[in-house]
């Protein structure tokens, strides 16, 4: 066990202490709990000595020897985490635990506010502040308005946080004050100001020296009873938030065995793990914790400049979450405000300009001198090069050396609050990074899943039936580096290829092997053609064509079927950096979970007909009270549904906007909710057990009754039309069902069930049409009142109309006054005039859409009255509002969702719903199985929605030297060329021209139009393509517009006057030569 001990007597802790008081705000059971546990401690006890606390009075709990009581005073921070952050989700996930042969279970702290862990360092600081000064301050901590921190260049090792501290501060409503002592303002400086001005805190330039800036700052947070931040105990504090987290574990599992942990850059990462392993070391001595790296990011020499680096996973020093914050965090966006004249570069001027702006006195606060013009990479690199040189200064400051000393890597493993740390290779975090998107339906940067990485590959092998919690951070991951890993990870996976062939130069080889493709449900993404490759046989040409497949045993078969009629290809992917088997061993065995003891179980074997057969419900039996039990009954196969305010969501939409996640809810989607109630209520009011289950479904709630059925230990097939996405119908085999493809509707695939379950007498569990599953539904509408008991409006997307009959029969229930609206796809939209016409609008059976688990034709049922009585209003979204909703919120809420799982978000976001300004409303996030190759393709859209991707194309004249200037025009502009193709003998242009079509990758939509403004004062007139799709079009590409429209003119006018100037030299011509005839 050890005993963590302050690094200095317990006389001298004691006189710097305030004396006792009673308990108040933050000083709850919690700490109580704490301290009898750690006075029960055992008798063989290693000391740490804990350095740095000297000097902090209240800010820290101490023991009755004057030692740091680091549990208690964990605890005090951590009791009031809900009030201003999240305690993040913990979820079992049986798959994973099948796969890792024990109980796994995933913290997903990348779904903390703004995506990472360090919200919770900087509130530790917040909070450490306060308690240290609570005395002076004289309010409760609910009651305090704000804080007050010093920006001081002489200091700037100190000052490090400030920036985090501020934000954090300002997104829980708190006030800021930022007092700016004189001196050389660094580029550094000049950022984290912008940031914070920005979000709102206010800005003092103080006019004496730095001495005084102190005082004067400290005697405002005095007079307005605001918290002073000290910064000399940012460190201590942050240890203390960071290890909020351990106690989150510790009360969701007192019985883990083995906590894995992702560490990134230890130069900004060692306080989660130093404040982990402190708190889990003295509350659960036998846990072992693991500590999982990259090989890359143990290379000391290098820590800190990822950005220089050519990495898949370049975590900028960490400062990306700031920009979940606030966008202006975001470098490269504040570059563009710095850069007022959008000429793509800045100078001190500029820096110094900003400053002035904010108040500043140009003689006093000088910005930082830049040598040269400096582009956007070049500002990045300053930034992060200057953060990593701060945090190098703040390991010698005196008050802090001893403090990081104690908590190296090094030195935690040597006193053994570290166990072990293990090694994982890029390419194991890239297919991590996969993994992680695919069974938690969450997003990482890559590092964040750097834990389950070192599970997959074998790194850590756990004992069977261990309780093992994995960490998942990392929730910001720039959205370019997003599409890069994905694109990596889908080679890793298998579920991306290219094919090199040499075939004759004709159609009838090229489409012979294009029907072997399709044969195997292999996808074709891009095919090249080359016909100048050296080597190349007569009358040849070598045939590149990318894929898209489901695994590698896929591509080998299309291989293998190509070669087998004489075709050679070679198949470049990258190679699995995992064991094969094992993967392929998980991916497809039964799931190994306990079967659910039914309340019925022990009932003797002469209970009465009427149980095994009881009478069939009518939806007039669905209450509130029998919904409750329903919950009751169910809740053991749920996870707790994240419900919150989402700040972003509510500015974009204009009202006061609550997200339900249920996208990461078990099995990927709310469909768990009605499959359980209906089994488990079938098994309980049954004195026998049904003999198998079967379901008719396009994947999720496959997944649902695959889950339960795996759970009560019956057998279960799943008829799934031939649309279903592999992805969904992969998971159901994984939870041990048999998946039977037929149809092309889910109307067809229904049929055959019923017929199946004819033939077999099993139970059929329908996906909507059902009183037990519409009542399981129905759930979510209790969840939804008990988080926001307010709410004015609930956004459901509807389907067969389950899920919106059981939430609209609850909610209604409890107050009739709450607004209904139901959402469909444009393409299919069955209930689009139901309302009014009270008929459902015909559907082509082959139409198809992006949300095809909302693809049904003919909805309702027994629950028809309620879609027509109950639900007020039915609207539609368009394929492309889908497809850019389901990147929007993938940035925004670091989850994933299908198509069918954010249309009540893409209609709020695209203004199809009338809301008022204070009105709450909670749309439901319902799933988010989505296959990674149709992510990959929604992802294009998004991109360019989101103003980081565009394409281009210009007509010029085909003579050398055109496509060099364009380029050297975007290389001025930093742009990342994607894509280049020549589009020649085209109908619409001359025999002389060419149609360059060109793909970039943008950091904003400003810095498309400053690019594309080059271009015009050089006389090109590039065509944006898709533009018509981005919102707001015409405001976004307006200065452009205006620069082409100015252009033309001046073209226009300058061929005017050299026409005029023509014609009047002509005349004066045609005069001189009559005058020299006459």
């Amino acid at each position: 066990r050890v005993a963590i001990m302050s690094a200095e007597t317990p006389d001298r802790a004691r006189k710097g202490r305030a004396p006792p008081s009673a308990p108040s705000e933050g000083d709850g059971s919690a700490t109580k709990k704490s301290r009898a546990a750690s006075e029960k401690a055992p008798e063989a006890e290693v000391t740490f000595a804990l350095p740095g606390f000297n000097e902090i009075g209240g800010g820290v709990v101490r023991d009755r020897s004057g030692h740091v009581a680091f549990d208690e005073s964990v605890a005090r921070v951590s009791a009031l985490i809900p009030k201003f952050l999240k305690a993040t989700p913990q979820y079992h996930y049986e798959l994973l635990s099948q796969a890792f042969g024990c109980r796994a279970e995933l913290k997903l702290e990348n779904l903390q506010m703004f995506g990472d862990i360090y919200a919770r360092n900087s509130l530790g600081v917040i909070l450490g502040n306060y308690f240290n000064q609570k005395d002076s301050i004289g309010h409760g901590v609910s009651e305090v308005l704000g804080l007050v921190i010093v920006l001081d260049p002489s200091q700037s090792a100190l000052h490090l946080a400030l920036d985090g501290i501020v934000l954090t501060a300002l997104h829980v409503k708190l006030k800021a004050v930022i007092y700016v002592a004189p001196g050389e303002m660094s580029v550094l400086h000049c950022t984290q100001l912008h940031s914070c001005h920005d979000k709102g805190a206010k800005v003092i330039f103080h006019k004496g020296d730095s001495a005084s800036c102190y005082e004067r700052a400290k005697q405002h947070a005095v007079d307005m009873h605001l918290i002073y931040i000290d910064q000399r105990f940012t460190p201590q504090f942050s240890l203390l938030g960071a290890a909020t987290v351990a106690q989150e574990m510790i009360a969701q599992s007192p019985d883990c065995g083995t906590i894995v942990i992702p560490l990134r850059l230890f130069g900004v990462g060692w306080s989660y793990i130093s404040g982990i392993s402190l708190l889990m070391k003295k509350l659960k001595p036998d846990v072992k914790i693991i500590v999982v790296q990259m090989n890359e990011d143990l290379l000391r020499a290098n820590e800190g400049l990822e950005y220089e680096r050519h990495s898949l996973f370049p975590d900028l020093l960490e400062i990306g979450w700031m920009a979940l914050v606030t966008e202006q965090a975001d470098l490269r966006l504040v570059f563009d405000s710095i850069d007022a004249q959008n000429v793509g570069k800045i100078k001190t001027a500029d820096l110094q300009a900003m400053l002035v702006n904010m108040g500043a006195d140009s003689k006093r606060f000088v910005a930082e001198h830049l040598p040269t013009t400096t582009s956007v990479t070049e500002f990045i690199r300053i930034v992060s090069r200057q953060r990593t040189d701060l945090i190098a200064e703040g390991v010698k400051i005196p008050i802090l050396a001893d403090l990081y000393s104690a908590l190296s890597l090094e030195s935690l493993i040597q006193t053994k609050l570290v166990d072990e740390l293990v090694k994982v290779t890029e390419d194991q975090a890239a297919l991590a990074f996969i993994r992680c998107l695919e069974y938690t339906h969450t997003l990482t940067n890559g590092k964040g899943a750097v834990a389950l990485a070192a599970l997959w590959s074998g790194m850590i092998t756990p004992k069977k039936d261990e309780k093992l919690i994995v960490m998942i951070m990392g929730g910001f991951v720039d959205v370019i580096d997003f599409q890069n890993i994905l694109d990596y990870g889908l080679g890793l996976t298998g579920q991306s290829f290219d094919m090199q062939l040499d075939l004759p130069d004709n159609t009838t080889a090229l489409s012979k092997v294009l029907q072997v493709i399709a044969s195997h449900k292999v996808s074709v993404y891009d095919i090249s053609v080359d016909r100048n490759v050296e080597e190349m046989r007569q009358y040849h040409v070598r045939t590149i064509i990318q894929c898209r497949s489901k695994n590698f045993e896929q591509q080998k078969q299309v291989a293998e079927t190509l070669k087998a009629q004489g075709i050679t290809c070679d198949i470049t992917t990258t190679p699995s950096p995992y064991d094969a088997k094992r993967v392929a061993e998980a991916m497809t065995a039964v799931p190994s979970t306990t079967p659910i003891e039914s309340a019925s179980s022990s009932s003797s074997s002469s209970s009465s007909a009427s149980n095994d057969h009881p009478a069939p419900r009518k939806m007039s039996d669905v209450t509130v009270h029998t919904i409750r039990q329903a919950y009751a009954r169910i809740r053991g196969n749920l996870s707790v549904t994240p419900i919150y305010l989402s700040q972003v969501y509510s500015k974009i939409s204009g009202c006061k906007l609550y997200l339900m996640l249920e996208n990461i809810q078990k099995v990927g989607s709310f469909k768990i909710r009605g499959s359980s109630n209906m089994v488990l209520k079938t098994v309980e009011s049954s004195s026998t057990k049904p003999k198998g289950l079967i379901a008719a479904s396009a994947g999720n709630h496959a997944q649902g009754v695959a889950l339960v059925s795996a759970k009560v230990g019956l057998p279960c097939t799943i008829v799934c039309p031939e649309y279903a996405p592999e992805t969904k119908l992969q998971w159901t085999r994984m939870y041990g069902a048999e998946v039977i493809k037929k149809g092309n509707s889910l109307e067809e695939a229904g049929k055959y069930a019923e017929q199946l379950c004819e033939q077999r007498k099993w139970m059929m569990v329908r996906p909507y049409n059902d009183v037990d599953v519409i009542e399981g539904q129905g759930t979510m509408g209790l969840e939804i009142y008990e988080s926001i008991p307010d709410v004015d409006t609930v956004v459901v997307n509807v389907g067969g109309g389950g899920m919106i009959a059981g939430i609209a029969l609850y909610l209604k229930a409890v107050n009739p006054n709450i607004r209904i609206v139901g959402v469909q796809s444009q393409n299919v939209a069955p209930l689009a005039d139901f309302k009014q016409t009270h008929e459902l609008r015909y559907i082509e059976p082959a139409a198809l859409t992006l949300a095809d688990g909302t693809n049904v034709k003919r909805p309702g049922g027994v629950h028809t009255n309620i879609l027509q009585d109950y639900v007020d209003e039915y609207v539609t979204v368009s394929e492309n509002e889908i497809a850019s909703t389901i990147v929007h919120l993938m940035t925004n809420s670091r989850t994933i969702s299908e198509g069918a799982g954010c249309l009540g978000l893409a209609a709020l976001l695209h203004r199809k719903i009338a809301v008022r300004k204070d009105e709450k409303v909670c749309v439901v996030i319902c799933g988010g199985n989505i296959d990674m190759s149709t992510l990959r393709q929604v992802y294009e859209y998004g991109l360019r929605a989101l103003g980081r991707c565009f394409t281009i194309h210009i007509t010029t004249w085909d003579y050398p030297g055109n496509l060099s200037k364009i380029i050297a025009l975007a290389a001025r502009a930093e742009l990342t060329v994607r894509e280049i193709r020549h589009i020649r003998g085209g109908g619409d242009i001359n025999w002389n021209e060419v149609t360059l079509s060109i793909a970039f990758y943008s950091h904003s939509f400003n810095h498309q139009v400053f690019f594309l403004n080059l271009l015009v004062e050089d006389a090109l007139f590039p065509e944006v393509v898709g533009r018509d799709y981005i919102k707001d079009h015409e405001s976004v590409y307006q200065a452009f517009d205006k620069a082409v429209e100015s252009k033309r003119i001046a073209l226009a006018n300058t061929a005017k006057e050299r026409r005029d100037v023509f014609i009047a030299q002509y005349r004066e011509q045609q005069q001189a030569s009559a005058s020299t005839v006459l």
